[in-house]
């Protein structure tokens, strides 16, 4: 019987078996599985099993659910493979055998553990490492994110763990705007150590493509694209290859976070693209929920 697994947040380490052919999920206690997390809905998400398959449904939630860091239409049904991380509020879920790839190394439930290792047996110990640091980076993230309620810390805290992790990056940037006039509100930009100061900037048309679209773009080797579709030939003359993610929250975009890697085409591979979409969720989520509370503390200073 397939088994829902919790990656991260407050109830992680449990895990359910999906009993029945549909599973609620969210805050109620009226749910068949009930979360602590108060950026999930009260009723946030539904598992169907069909001819096989499994199916989520968001339930028009109110932070909406992302599948391997893309968001779902609210109310479709979507097929969801076992061990892809889906995202709900500040919480990561997977479903099957297939999350030992990402989880063994970071729970903390002994018996969970031990469990899924004992469904893994000896191939666990030939299993690439990219997905036990790539699970690495959402943990310390999801750390930062869920004890800090600065603003500026938390971007600077996100760009530091993306760097100890993606070694191949020499500038990156969280640009975050305003959604309602697309206006730049805050920018936080930081270099590889040793690169001059001078180099301290970002793609501007990658940058601009992103919030447009609200979709994540990586350009392996930026020399190599059309001049049409890249925009800024002087900046990306100087840029090796880009990735740039948008940070959605409410259904609306809230910015990006940004990476390149100036001397070396190629730099990045897919599952770094995908590393970045998952944490642009609960990052997004984090940032919004710092805001409100610089609001919040502007006012009460008024007062």
């Amino acid at each position: 019987m397939t088994k829902l697994y919790i990656l991260e947040g407050p109830n992680k380490g449990e895990s359910f078996e999906l009993k029945g052919e549909k599973i609620s999920i969210g805050r109620s206690h009226e749910n068949h599985i009930q979360m602590k997390d108060r950026f999930v809905s009260r009723k946030h998400l539904e598992i169907y099993r069909r001819d096989g398959k499994l199916f989520l449904k968001d339930l028009m939630s109110e932070n909406g659910t992302f599948v391997d860091g893309e968001p779902i239409k609210p109310g479709k049904e979507l097929e969801v493979k076992e061990g892809l991380p889906i995202s709900i509020g500040m919480s990561v879920l997977c479903l099957g055998h297939g999350c030992t790839e990402y989880i063994l190394a970071f729970l903390d439930s002994i018996e969970l553990s031990k469990e899924l290792s004992e469904k893994v047996g000896e191939a666990q110990k030939d299993r690439p490492m990219t997905a036990e640091r790539n699970m690495e980076l959402i943990y310390k993230v999801s750390h930062v994110l869920g004890q800090s309620s600065d603003v500026n810390e938390i971007l600077e805290r996100i760009l530091e763990n993306i760097f100890e992790l993606l070694k191949r990056i020499d500038r990156g940037a969280i640009i975050l705007v305003n959604h309602k006039t697309g206006e730049k509100r805050q920018v936080i930009i930081r270099n590889k150590e040793g690169l001059p100061p001078n180099k301290m900037r970002y793609s501007e048309a990658v940058v601009q493509r992103v919030l447009k679209t609200g979709k994540a773009v990586m350009i392996p080797d930026a020399q190599a694209e059309d001049a049409a579709e890249r925009g800024d030939t002087l900046e990306l003359m100087e840029i090796g290859s880009v990735m740039c993610v948008p940070l959605i929250s409410k259904s609306e975009i809230r910015g990006v976070i940004y990476v390149d890697s100036l001397q070396k085409p190629y730099g990045f591979r897919r599952e770094d693209l995908s590393l970045l979409t998952a944490l642009s969720s609960p990052a997004a989520i984090a940032i919004e929920n710092a805001l409100l509370q610089e609001r919040l503390d502007k006012v009460k200073k008024k007062k």
